[in-house]
């Protein structure tokens, strides 16, 4: 048994390595690029009568909240993963965050699952993750962990959180997807909302059909667009990522109300090609006649949800405000 432990020790160090090694001949390859400032920085204003509302952090990291209960989904502040750089600052530094009660990890990836910020948040949150990811719960220092199953609920502070489906590779450093397969999304239901967190996900028409009929009714889904070697349901992105048209699909699929894209705009692209997944969701979305049901959210916005209404969006805009215009709260800004 102590040989087995030693040999899994091992290979998770090579897998390390592996990651470092990759990651610095990309370094090599291109020059280190300063990160462009967060639309808004710190704690935007909140409606706090509202039963739910959420900040893109960015990335893949979003900061929920129903009622009084606040929840950290794929938590990741920090400027590099690895010796990767990112293009968009986070909108916030730990110390930023209101007291966290639960943390959702849709699968361990580093750009998901940043072990230095979940520390950050102290011994008090809950932290969720997919069964497999027990593997890598050794860098979890918080007591309360919850690995959970497909289908599988648990509850915190009076919000249901159910483990559903996805479609993605799982591991940690590269190339221990091979045996490790721990990703999953979220339902997460509080404060009379019901809210789907895709956290990072491929294209299966049966598993966001399945997850819209035993969840209906979803008020809002967060849902990645990039990166994506594949757009179409005949050609989908056979690495587990969706892009903008088959985000869309998942949004009519689980027939979600709206959606907020996540996952752009701070890994995997490049400078010059930064704006490019918000302008094909654009594209994509009034392709599909849907753009008043994508909230496409600068790095640091807030979504609102009212108990009766359209989503509304807080934050400092992204332009000056029209003769006439609601300030820096619209109902809809998108894009």
């Amino acid at each position: 048994m102590r040989h087995l432990q030693q040999s899994a020790a091992q290979a998770r160090t090579n897998a390390g390595v592996a990651a470092a090694a990759l990651a610095l001949a990309a370094l090599a390859s291109c020059a280190m690029a300063v990160p462009e400032p967060p639309e808004v920085r710190g704690m935007p204003r909140d409606d706090h009568s509202a039963p739910f509302s959420a900040v893109w952090i960015g990335h893949a990291t979003v900061l929920m909240r129903f009622g009084v209960v606040s929840v950290l989904a794929d938590p990741n502040l920090a400027d590099h993963v690895l010796l990767l750089s990112r293009l968009t600052q986070a909108s916030m530094k730990p110390g930023e965050l209101p007291p966290i009660d639960a943390v959702i990890l849709s699968h361990m990836h580093l750009d998901h699952f940043d072990a230095p910020t979940v520390r950050a948040l102290g011994p008090r949150p809950a932290v969720l993750f997919p069964r497999e990811g027990v593997a890598y719960a050794d860098e979890i220092l918080q007591t309360d962990q919850r690995p959970l199953d497909e289908w599988q609920s648990t509850v915190v502070d009076g919000v249901k959180i159910t483990a559903v489906p996805a479609r993605h590779q799982g591991g940690r450093y590269g190339f221990d997807f091979l045996w490790n397969h721990s990703f999953t999304g979220y339902i997460l239901e509080g404060a009379g909302k019901r809210i789907y967190f895709a956290g990072d996900t491929g294209w299966d028409p049966e598993i966001f059909k399945e997850i819209g009929a035993r969840f209906p009714g979803i008020d809002l889904a967060f849902i990645p667009i990039a990166p994506a070697r594949g757009d179409t349901e005949a050609g989908p992105d056979l690495w587990g990522h969706v892009g903008p048209n088959l985000a869309l699909h998942i949004l009519e699929a689980t027939g979600a109300k709206a959606m907020v894209p996540i996952h752009y705009e701070a890994f995997f692209t490049s400078k010059k090609h930064l704006g490019d997944a918000r302008k094909a969701m654009d594209a994509a979305a009034a392709k599909a006649d849907l753009r008043d049901r994508v909230y496409a959210l600068r790095v640091g916005e807030r979504v609102v949800l009212p108990f009766e209404g359209p989503p509304e969006i807080i934050g400092k805009p992204a332009a000056a405000p029209a003769a006439g215009a609601a300030g820096d709260q619209a109902p809809l800004r998108s894009f």
